[in-house]
This record gives structure tokens, sequence and C-alpha cells, in this order.
């Protein structure tokens, strides 16, 4: 993870922000003093908007910026890490914990994280900043209705707005024009109604709105979004009829949440008939939704689908609905989260509660399913990020299934978004949702549906490198399509596959092998081009791994074309690169190149960063063999980046296998037998030996540095390398690389010289002057001086200094000289 000075990615208000100004100073002073500050207080009391403005400050004070981690609608505890880590772009590591990786991302770090609502995961987020506080050095700024009671916590109470006094003159309009509540009524009510001015006439009526409903602000902005319906006298009596019983003396004593539940109450109660119905079903979304998935959970019983529209423009005017609209295809719909949970109590109230789950539970299965095959398609890119728009959506409808016990449609769920899971890295929490689906799967569950989900469980096991659960599931998975027979092709297919996958990792390519083969007659006979030229180009790595290079060759040539007539960019893209592969193992680098770059261009296309990283290595080997050591070098470090700004240490650790390449391509055999050792003892035989093509090039320049080091030399350096951690060895390849290219442009320099241009050089490196230069010579001291400035010029030098400089790093003299 890298970041620069200045990064944020706090999300983007439109409304402006007033007042506060004590306050975010004081926040200020105390992050300053603290690396755990918890804004505490009341809902819609303003947390979050000072905890934005505060951090939107501090952006240049921490030299890897801030990130904003938005924690309102997450219902789940356990995927608290994996949320922060998404947020600053730290993928899941197969051998750590969502936890562990984003800690390790963030060490050494200067980072301020701002966790916001963590009420509800309180005790996920006292873990998180416990392990936060103790590891790194970021500092954390949190939102919350309680202290998260964290060692060295720093709590700061964010009171509502302060509110005129009632003794202050009614006609002071100046005076009560300074309090911030009358300021955020005033700046509110001129976005609904732009002539509106404090006067004489209205500061009292107003001053007394806002102490009624004690200066909380999301209160106050529901109140002046009444302003182009009723006037503020309107408004004062509505609330006054509201809060009879609470006289202006019992306001302090007064608890903020009622107040905010009754300015709430009192908004929802001026509502239609049509109106309540649809903002309290608006309260089963999680995330935000679109007019489609509105009118497809909400209509009917009440509302009519095509009255959707009109009543959220009339909820938005009301400020209780927020709109996104700008920079999208599709407008986008949210509920503040204190006026959905109030939306959720009020669901419950009219027993709709799971009528409407089970209708968004409904809506998002019908909906993944029909994007399951658009993700295969041309436009995948567009679906991706559809899906991850909707989130929030399927993990709500996930756990709506799982608490009411519909498991097949949160299997067809997790099922269907396998690609989405995998481009996307969600790997993690896919095989989460899997584990507890399956635990709760009745035997009267439809036999394709368990089956698949068998398979994908599989697989997403193998990723995170959990082969016994991978094995398990993927034999379970074929007993199944064993029992179906001949007469599920397709179900049978995908369990051979799992088995075979889950068979390779466990150390026999040859069964695996077989099963393939197995699994590809199956899939000829059914004759779906694209499942047929996907099991073809996944299963050609197995030929690979058992040596079979013709067989690879024919299954490539045959799938690929296949997937190209389905326009899925990310399995072509994976065609390509185990073509690229293939060529590698048969020698054919020219072909690998070609193959590599079409490749990578197509997963820049679709941002599936992880596979990108592992395709520009891979092509770095092949430019190396074809000549072209600098491109490679730019590749390497590339996808170093990539795995490095990922925390992902075994992707690192096969990196270090092309800078160790690279330094042997670069006349440094030392260097690259020590990074050959690096990798090999922090990535083992996963990194080594898990690819064909990766295993022949690191059996191929090991042999080639002993050679060139001899027993003794290579055995002693190797040793160095698998001592090394991988924060050492990855600094280390990039100081051999930056060697290996400064050597380079010197090379390059000395081929520009004329052969007296050379001789005058070393001449100069040995820090002799014009006159010895010109007695050795034998020539003028105008035609060293000459000479002299030649060479300057040729090599974009100053001074003699810098050639001092160069000669050594071309080796054309020696330190000693």
């Amino acid at each position: 993870m890298s970041r620069k000075a200045g990064f944020s990615n706090s999300p983007t208000v439109l409304t402006s922000f007033v007042g506060r100004r004590r306050e975010l100073a004081k926040v200020r002073e105390c992050l300053a003093s603290s690396r755990l500050v918890t804004l505490t207080g009341a809902a819609g009391c303003g947390k979050t908007r000072l905890a934005l403005r505060a951090a939107d400050g501090l952006v240049d004070r921490y030299a890897d910026g801030v990130c904003w981690v938005a924690l309102a609608r997450l219902a789940d505890p356990a995927l608290l890490a994996q949320t922060a880590a998404r947020a600053l772009r730290v993928p899941e590591q197969p051998e750590r914990t969502a936890l562990e990786a984003l800690v390790g991302a963030l060490q050494g770090r200067e980072l301020l994280l701002v966790l916001d609502n963590c009420e509800h995961l309180l005790s996920a987020c006292r873990e998180l900043a416990e392990r936060l506080l103790a590891e790194t050095a970021v500092s954390a700024l949190a939102t919350s209705r309680e202290p998260l009671g964290v060692m060295g916590e720093k709590r700061y109470p964010v009171a509502p707005l302060e509110t005129p006094p009632a003794s202050l003159a009614t006609d002071t309009v100046d005076g009560i024009a300074q309090y911030d509540a009358v300021q955020l009524f005033v700046d509110r009510a001129r976005a609904i109604v732009p002539a509106f001015e404090l006067t004489t006439g209205n500061a009292g009526v107003i001053a007394g709105i806002c102490r009624n409903l004690d200066g909380i602000p999301l209160a106050i902005e529901l109140a002046s979004a009444r302003l182009n319906v009723l006037t503020a006298e309107q408004i004062a009596a509505r609330l006054d009829n509201h809060f009879e019983l609470l006289p202006v003396a019992a306001h302090v004593a007064y608890s903020y949440h009622e107040t905010l539940r009754g300015a709430i109450a009192w908004s929802y109660d001026l509502l239609s008939d049509r109106e309540q119905i649809l903002l309290r079903r608006l309260s089963v979304f999680a995330g935000g939704c679109s007019l489609r998935t509105v009118e497809a959970v909400c209509a009917g019983e009440g509302v009519d689908r095509e009255q959707v529209l009109e009543l959220i423009s009339s909820l938005v005017n009301k400020s209780l609905v927020v709109a996104e609209t700008l920079q999208r295809t599709e407008a986008r719909y949210s509920l503040l989260e204190t006026i959905r949970q109030y939306g959720q109590e009020k669901l419950k109230e009219a027993n709709e509660w799971a009528h409407i789950r089970d209708r968004h539970l409904r809506c998002f299965l019908r909906l993944v399913e029909e994007t399951e095959p658009k993700v295969k398609g041309e436009y995948q890119q567009l679906w991706l990020n559809w899906l991850e728009d909707e989130v929030d959506n399927i993990r709500a409808a996930l756990a709506w299934s799982l608490e009411c016990g519909q498991v097949e449609a949160g299997l067809r769920i997790a099922t269907a978004l396998y690609q989405f899971w995998t481009i996307r890295d969600y790997r993690e929490e896919a095989l989460s949702w899997f584990r507890r689906l399956l635990a709760r799967a009745h035997e009267d569950l439809p036999l394709v549906v368990r089956l698949n989900a068998l398979v994908y469980a599989s697989l997403m096991a193998g990723f995170h490198g959990r082969t016994a659960l991978q094995m398990k599931y993927a034999d379970e998975a074929a007993a199944l399509g064993e029992a179906a027979g001949r007469e599920d092709k397709q179900a049978l297919a995908s369990a051979l596959a799992a088995q075979a996958f889950a068979v390779r990792k466990a150390g026999d390519p040859n069964s695996a092998f077989t099963l393939a083969l197995r699994a590809i007659e199956l899939l000829r006979e059914l004759g779906d081009p694209y499942e047929l030229g996907l099991g073809l180009t996944i299963h050609s790595f197995l030929a690979m791994s058992v040596g079979d290079y013709e067989q690879a060759r024919a299954m490539l040539d045959e799938g690929l074309p296949l997937l190209r007539q389905t326009g899925n960019t990310y399995r072509i893209a994976m065609a390509l690169n185990n073509k690229g592969d293939l060529a590698r193992c048969e020698q054919n680098h020219a072909a690998a190149v070609a193959a590599y770059d079409e490749s990578i261009a197509l997963l820049r296309e679709i941002e599936a960063d992880r596979d990108l990283a592992s395709a520009l290595h891979n092509q770095g080997h092949a430019l190396l063999h074809v000549g072209e050591v600098e491109r490679a070098r730019a590749l390497f470090r590339e996808s170093m980046a990539i795995q490095h700004e990922q925390q992902n240490s075994m992707g690192m650790a096969e990196c270090l296998l092309g800078f160790a390449a690279l330094a042997i391509a670069d006349q440094a055999p030392g260097a690259g037998v020590r990074l050959l050792g690096a990798a090999e003892a922090i990535g083992g035989s996963q990194v080594t030996s898990e690819w064909a093509a990766t295993r022949l090039a690191y059996e191929h320049y090991l042999q080639r540095a002993r050679a060139n080091l001899g027993e003794a030399t290579f055995l002693e350096e190797q040793a160095v390398g698998r001592r090394l951690s991988l924060e050492e060895a990855v600094a280390f390849a990039l100081e051999t690389a930056d060697e290996g290219a400064a050597a380079a442009v010197a090379r390059r320099k000395l081929d520009e010289l004329t052969p007296r241009q050379l001789e005058v050089a070393i001449l100069v490196a040995q820090a002799k002057s014009n006159d010895e230069i010109a007695e050795e010579l034998v020539v003028s001291k105008r035609t060293v001086e000459t000479h002299v400035s030649h060479i300057l010029g040729k090599l974009g030098f100053e001074s003699r200094t810098q050639i001092v400089r160069w000669a050594l790093e071309s080796g054309l003299i020696q330190p000693s000289e």
C-alpha cells in the first residue's frame, strides 16, 4: 500500500459545513497528542460531519494521507477488518486473516484512519484499534455513540450546536445569527428557499425551533426542509404540539436521542400514507438503491410501481432521502443511518419486516443470477462495477437468507457471484458465506445447488491454501456429481474440475490431469462454447504441470477462440496468460511476449490487479529472454509495486524471482542467487514450483548463477538470501535493480565514445590533469581540452567528477585506481 501526502478517500458532501470552529480546533489538538480519538455523542449530533471536516483539514499532516472507512451499513462484525482493508486497497492474502493483512499493510505507514459509526460493531472496532495502536504507527479518528474502551483513547464528546438562550432579545437579529444552530437552519433553509432571510420578524421563532430541537443538526435539517411548504411559525407550532409535554425549562435534561427521534417522528407523521410506506420499505436497503430495485422491492400493497419515482422525489425534497445523480449513469438513493433505523422500526410495527426482507432477497437473487452471464460477456467491467455498488445489499440478502433459513437462495447468490468474488478479491468473504450457508443446508436442497456451492467453496478454499477444506468440499461435490450420473453432465464436470484442482494442490498432478480430461470430455458432450472454452484453457496449466506441452497447446488453441466468442474479458486474459506460460515452457519467448501483452492490456481494462501483477511478472521473464532488459526491469518494478501495495507476501516472494533473473542478466550473479534463496525461503514450493513456467525459470537462473559463481560462492550467497526477511529481500531487490539500471546506462554511454575519447575519459577518471594527459598521449593540451569537452557533451555530464563516477559504474576503472 503506497499513499502520498494529500491522499483522501473521504466522501463528498454536497451541503456546506456550518460552525464548529472551536470543536474543529479541539479535535485536531486531540489528534496531535493522541493516536486514537473517539468522537462520542447521540445520533444526529454531527459526529460524522465533524470528523469529515477535521480529517479534511489534516490530510497534509500525514505522509500517507487520510483513509475513511464507513461502517454504518456494515452489519457483520466479522467483515470489519476486510472493509477497512478494502478502503485501504489491501487485498486478501491466502496465508493471513484480513486483520493480520491489514495490520501488516499499515506497518511503517503514517496515516489517519477514520472509522465512522462504530457503535454497533464496538467489540470488533476495539480489537482493530488495539491491534493498530500496538503494532503500527497509524492514528485513528472514530465516531461512536460510546467510547471504544481502548487504552490510550482520548474521548471527545460532540455536543449539539449551540442555540440562543431564551433570555436573548428576539429582535436582536445579529446576536441570534451568531449561534451555530441558527446558522445551520438558515443555510439549509436557503437551499430550499433561496430568498429566505433571518429577520426581526422570524429570528425569535427560528431561535425557538433550534432550542426546541436541542441544537441537534439532523433535527434542524429535517425541520428547515419543511420551509417549502410551511412557514417558520407553522414549523414551530407543530414542534410545540409534538413536544407539548416538554417545557423549555426541561430541555437541558431531555435526552438528545429522544429529541432526534421526535424530530424524525414529526417529519414521518407529516408524510402522506404512500410516502410513509415507501420510506419504511426503503430501510431494508443497505448501501443505497437504484430506482429499479426500489420498484422491485417496495412497490405493491399501497404503492403503485408508477408512483415510486414521484414519491422518491418528494422524499428527497423533504431531506429524508439522499439522491446521488452526479457522475453516475444511474441515480442512487440512500437514507441517513438514523432515519434508516427509524424506518426499520416502523416497518416492523407495520408487520412488513419479514415480507419486505423476503422481497429484497428475491430481488437480489434475481439480479445477481441475471448478471452472472453478463459478467462473462463483453461489458464485464460495467457489470463488475454494478455488483461493487450493490455489495452491501448483497451482504444484507445473504445475511437474511441465513437468518430466515432460506439457504438455497443464499447459496445461489454466492455461487452466481463467483467471478465477482474472484476478480474483485472478495475470496475470503465468499468462503465465509459458503461455509456458513453449507453448514445450514438441509438434505432437501436441490442437488445442483448444493453441488455448485461445494465446487465454488472448494475453489475459494484453494485460493487461501486451505487444502484439507478444499479437498473435503471437492470430494463431497464429486460424490454428488457421480450420483447425478450422466443425466447432469454439467454438474459432474464441475465436480471433477474441483476435484482435479484439489488433487493437484495435494501434490498429485498426474491424477489431477486425468480428472481434468474426464471433465473436458463431459463439457465437449454438452456443447456449451463458454464452458468448454473455460474448461480447456483452465486445465491447460495441468497439462503443463505434467510436461505435456502438446496437449496444453491443443487445449489453448481450441479453448481460446471459444472464449473470444463470448467476450469474457477476464477469462480471455487468463487464457492468454496460460498461453504465454506455455510459450515460455517451449522456449518460444517472442510468442510469450505477444500473449502476455494482450493479457496485460485486458487485465488493466477490468482492474484485476492481483492477476495483473502476476502477468506483469511473467512478461518480465519473457522479455529478458528476447533482450529487452530495461522493459523487463520496468515490469518487474510495477509488479512488485502492486504486490507491495496489496501486501501480498506470496506475490512479493514470486517477484523476487524476477529481480533475481534481472540481476543475473545485469551480470550480478551473486545478488541473483541471494534473491533466489530469499524467494525459496519465503515463498517455498508455492512460489518456485506452483506454475510450470515459473519453475523452469527458477531452475534456469539457478543453474546459470551456479555456473558463473562457482560452488562455494553460490552456496554462501544462497545461505545469505535464505536468512533475509521479506522486507529486507524486497529492499535488496530494488537496490540491486537500481544498480543494474545505472550500470546499463553507463554501458550505453560507453558505446557513444570514440576509441581516443575513451582513452582520454579513462585518464580523466584516474584524476590526471589535462597537462598530464597531453604529455602521456603526446598531443597538445588544447586537443585534450577538445576531447574532454566532447566527452562531457556526449555523456550529458557537466563536470570531470561525473566522468569518474561513470567510469567506476562502467567498470573502466576500479575503486583502488
